[in-house]
């Protein structure tokens, strides 16, 4: 059961709620016994004689360093992790979320996707799921802007057969009652504004009162409607998992698709951009060479010039290890052009200790840069220095005759520049028809990340006024590059399209090694946020609920 939502809505503390609904029989037990808290959790407590508001931490060993304390309203999740719960031959894993716009502006993009990602890379290990759980506030009286973005940006990554699995926690219930009749409007016009097929009725809603924790928490005398609320919540774990059991499962071989398209997408979106500069800059280098060779007269004495018209060169984009992490900023605000190339010459931040981005102390809490003021999103971690080098590939064989030595020359570098052309072009149609699976399995729709990076490149030439021919390239290369998605837009492409198209791009002569060499740091990457992952198995007597429950449960 995969739980999303925003932060603040209580998933984390939903899930201890979940473990004590099924261990204990009444709350009178679980606060005897203390509770069980799998998820640390902060509650915000008020001391019944002085009235003074504290904080008390929950699980693991209960005590946390003050500087760690969450600020209201903040996630005390900061990655995903997976909860177990063993019934029988039944195991129960509840795969926690971190909130997306995390008491930030909603224009912080770049800490939201990596978050994404990792909640996807955890999904990778799983060949099924039965139930993505969308966790609102029952006080929600509209839909707000956060909520909005946190519905989109998930829901755009999982495919449209996922709709019959989805199912609608509603938090904080007691306040409406257990009735949430208005955010269960809101949602539902917000799912038909999208053409989502998702129903909102009594299968799919379940309510629960988190502040049953609270009072465990406290430890305090348990008043008659604490009771009742636990009674209500417990009712509807009941009906949730009995739901949830009897729900076919749903593959996650598409969705595990999508996001193995989507980052393919992206290694050849910044591929196919820096290999066409590339290809731009030795056009420029070849006319050079042909006009010197009209010109040149051989002499006894083979002078410098001609020296360089026998060789064979390409222009290549070097990365050097840095050993550091600097922050730049590649927003259209901030790229420069110079002979023609973009580069981006400020460092925003130099050496970053932080160990995730959004943390970095030159962005604000808004989620702009302190220094230039453009948008986390546009900021990239470098960990390397990247520029263009003129390398010497081969000589042209020595035959004795200059003239041929020259055009052979010539001729095995516009041999190698068509070859580049040839593959740059498979790359862009590859991107195209990548985007296209996307599009049509998706959920929502998806970002076009070569589309967004080609209008910040020409952006930054247009407002430099620049007349560089690689402007025209880039405008060339957009217009192309649209060519190919009205051309795929009716091709209808499947699941194991997307891994031909990929073995595909590998297999090319110039450019598909270093293809294969960045999907593999992406996969090492996705290995670490899997093993970072651990959790106790915590057992359940689900049997205590009512006698028919091993029927119930393991038919």
């Amino acid at each position: 059961m995969l739980l999303i939502g925003e932060s603040g809505v209580g998933k984390s503390t939903w899930i201890n709620a979940f473990a004590n609904y099924c261990k204990f029989i009444s709350l009178e037990e679980a606060v005897q016994a203390g509770g069980l808290f799998p998820v640390p959790c902060a509650f915000k407590l008020t001391d019944p004689e002085t009235k003074e508001i504290h904080t008390k931490w929950c699980g693991a060993d209960d005590t946390h360093a003050t500087s760690q304390t969450p600020k209201v309203g903040e996630s005390v999740t900061q990655m995903p992790g997976v909860y177990q719960f063993q019934y029988e031959t039944i195991q129960i894993n509840l795969i926690d979320t971190p909130g997306l716009s995390d008491t930030q502006d909603t224009s912080d993009h770049d800490r939201d996707k990596q978050r994404v990602k990792n909640i996807l890379r955890i999904l990778s290990t799983y060949d099924e799921i039965h139930a993505i759980c969308i966790m609102i506030k029952a006080s929600e009286n509209r839909l707000t802007k956060a909520l909005k973005y946190t519905l989109t940006e998930l829901l755009k990554h999982l495919d449209k057969g996922a709709c019959n699995n989805v199912i609608f926690i509603f938090t904080h219930a007691a306040s409406t009652d257990f009735e949430p009749a208005e955010p269960k409007e809101i949602l539902q016009k917000f799912l038909k504004d999208k053409q989502l097929p998702i129903i909102v009725d009594k299968s799919t809603v379940y309510c629960f009162e988190n502040n049953t924790m609270g009072y465990i928490a406290q430890c305090k005398t348990i008043t008659f409607q604490s009771k009742a609320n636990w009674e209500e919540s417990v009712a509807s774990t009941k009906a949730m998992l009995y739901y949830v059991f009897k729900l076919k499962p749903h593959a996650l071989t598409a969705i595990n698709t999508i996001h193995n398209a989507v980052r393919t997408i992206d290694v050849l979106s910044e591929c196919v951009l820096e290999t066409l500069m590339c290809i731009s800059k030795d056009e420029d280098d070849l006319e050079r060479k042909k006009k010197l060779a009209d010109k040149t007269q051989i002499p006894e004495n083979v002078d410098i010039n001609v020296k360089m018209l026998l060789l064979v060169t390409e222009t290549k984009v070097v990365r050097k290890p840095l050993g550091y992490t600097n922050v730049v900023c590649e927003g259209p605000q901030c790229g420069v052009v110079v002979d023609g190339e973009i580069i981006y010459p400020q460092v925003y931040c130099a050496n970053c200790w932080s160990p995730w981005m959004f943390f970095c102390a030159n962005i604000s809490w808004r989620g702009v840069c302190k220094i230039c003021g453009c948008e986390k999103s546009k900021h990239k971690w470098r960990k390397t220095l990247t520029k263009l080098v003129t390398e010497k590939v081969v000589k042209a064989e020595e035959s004795g005759d200059i003239g041929a030595m020259i055009d052979e020359a010539i001729s095995k570098s516009e041999h190698r520049l068509e070859m580049y052309k040839s593959e740059s072009k498979q790359m862009l149609r590859t991107c195209a028809q990548l985007n296209t699976f996307v599009h049509q399995n998706a959920m929502m729709a998806h970002d076009d990340k070569l589309s967004m990076s080609l209008q910040d490149k020409i952006q930054i030439h247009e407002r430099a006024k620049s007349t560089a021919k690689e402007l025209e390239v880039l405008m060339q290369i957009q217009c192309q590059y649209q060519t190919h998605l009205d051309e795929e837009k009716n091709n209808i492409y499947r699941a194991d399209d997307v891994d031909k198209l990929i073995q595909q791009i590998y297999k090319l002569p110039m450019k598909g090694n270093d293809l294969r060499k960045a999907m593999e740091e992406e996969e090492k990457t996705r290995r670490s946020v899997v093993e970072s992952i651990t959790s106790e198995i915590i057992n359940l007597d689900l049997a205590r609920w009512y006698g028919q429950a091993r029927d119930l449960f393991l038919s």
